[in-house]
């Protein structure tokens, strides 16, 4: 059997699978996205003790027992968001929060960073933050950086690392050359390991603190796009997978690279593919934003309250809505617009919640059109996408989403892509699977599939040209009136 456990910006998640990937436990944590000195902070003690309780609730699923899982168990493996930054001290203990990859706040050190790199480094990346970090009063007190699911991977045992998939992301983590020449020590930085290679094994504290078995092999696993990718099986061109979560991306497998820099374009965890993204850094955010707003989180503790209740009304209502526009923290690939916000335009006295509501969600399916579009404006074909995610298991989104990007929508048999991704990386690093992609297509299995409507989708397409209209006038508005400055 594998654990795979995902760091998410809300919540920390466990799978246990058994060898051919089928799901025997799952478990799911709350953590919190907080505001502080960095701005938006996670608390990387707070992932342990939400790791403990995922965990335990996932190993109660198998109901197999605590000694029959600990003898099944072959090795356990992290994945997580990023760029979120850990800073730790000389006793392995975070300092303070961690700066959460929303954050954008280091500017003027991505500027100095983007002039010796030659090349843009968004606020949001590792060098920026670090530098940041280091010419802080803290800086002193920081004797090494990790992202978020190495620090996890540190905390329950396993050696001081970060993850790279391919030499190409050293640009993208600590890009250890730049880092030199901006006079910072080369040892705040850790080794890099290749995914699904045994980096360690749960120490005695961690299996006390969080229930794993003391010795299990730790598997170095991905940051969490590229194992949402072998999670879901799209490890061969033109298969997509939809990451649906606090943010949102397309991730296509392609052939080669993108042309241009509007479309992230990053290697794939199988060697020679590549991955090209695009996507929402706030959909599931925007999700909870309106929830909260508007009053529907105040009905969650009855059965058809929060968030459940949002997307009945939304399915429901089919006549005029607004539009949405849900760039509520900036937005990165393809606007690379930091500064862009959200908008509700056309609202009339006839719109309520419920109409609105429907607006917020439709336009979480354009803004995955917006860059499919673009990728496919680059000649890529993209034959389906697989859906990951809280959003998966919602039928009439599925839906939505395939009539509006005009793409089969697969729902895979377990939607926790990243931790099941990290499942494969066990499997590959125990000797058991020769490859991530012989991994991933045995591993991985369908459980829904969702064809678009051709009449949907032409009542789709006109809505979604209404809405690029939009959004390209708040382009333009910004632009005019130094909005993206923050005046």
């Amino acid at each position: 059997m594998y654990c795979g456990i995902d760091v998410g910006t809300s919540s920390v998640k466990c799978l246990v699978t058994d060898a051919d990937g089928a799901r025997l436990g799952f478990g799911k944590a709350p953590v919190g996205l907080h505001s502080g000195d960095k701005g938006f902070e996670a608390d990387p003690m707070e992932w342990l003790r939400a790791t403990a309780l995922a965990y335990a609730e996932a190993a109660a699923g198998t109901g197999l027992g605590e000694a029959a899982l600990a003898a099944g168990l072959g090795a356990v493996a992290v994945s997580g968001n990023g760029p979120t930054l850990v800073a730790v001290g000389k006793d392995g203990l975070p300092i303070g929060r961690a700066a959460s990859w929303l954050e954008r706040g280091a500017v003027a050190e991505a500027e100095r960073v983007s002039a010796l790199a030659g090349r843009r480094v968004d606020p949001s990346f590792y060098l920026p933050k670090a530098l940041r970090a280091v010419e802080s009063p803290i800086g002193g007190d920081v004797a090494m950086f990790f992202s978020g699911p190495e620090y996890l991977a540190f905390a329950l045992g396993a050696e001081p690392v970060s993850y790279l998939a391919d030499d190409y992301y050293d640009a993208f983590v600590w890009d250890r050359g730049v880092a030199a020449r901006l006079g910072l020590d080369d040892a705040l930085f850790p080794r890099y390991a290749r995914p699904a290679t045994v980096i360690g094994s749960v120490s005695r504290h961690a299996a006390e603190a969080i229930g794993l078995p003391a010795g299990l092999p730790i598997v170095a696993g991905f940051p969490d796009f590229l194992a949402a990718l072998v999670g879901s099986g799209a490890v061969s061109p033109g298969l997509a997978c939809d990451r649906s979560g606090s943010s949102e991306a397309l991730n296509v497998c392609a052939d080669r690279r993108f042309p241009d820099g509007s479309i992230f374009s990053l290697p794939h965890a199988i060697g020679g593919l590549w991955n090209l993204s695009g996507g929402l850094s706030t959909s599931g955010k925007a999700i909870e934003w309106f929830a909260g707003a508007s009053g529907y989180s105040s009905g969650s503790a009855s059965p058809d309250g929060g968030i459940g209740a949002l997307f009945k009304d939304a399915e429901a209502y089919s006549g005029d809505v607004p539009i949405f526009l849900p760039y509520l923290s900036g937005e990165r690939a393809p606007l690379w617009e930091p500064g862009l916000r959200g908008a509700f335009i056309g609202l009339s006295l006839a719109h309520g919640r419920k109409e609105m509501a429907r607006a917020v969600v439709e336009s979480i399916a354009f803004g995955l059109r917006l860059a499919a579009d673009r990728i496919r404006d680059g000649g890529f074909g993209i034959r389906l996408a697989r859906c990951s995610g809280g959003a998966a298991r919602d039928a009439a989104l599925c839906a939505v989403k395939a009539d509006v990007l005009g793409l089969p929508i697969e729902v895979p048999a377990s939607p926790e892509c990243e931790a099941m991704g990290d499942a494969c990386a066990c499997a590959v690093a125990l000797g058991e699977r020769s490859g991530l992609a012989e991994a991933s297509g045995s591993m991985v299995s369908v459980a829904a599939r969702y064809e678009p409507d051709a009449g949907r989708a032409a009542a789709y397409g006109e809505r979604y040209d209404r809405w690029k209209r939009a959004l390209d006038a708040v382009l333009s508005m910004d632009a005019a009136g130094g909005q993206r400055d923050g005046r």
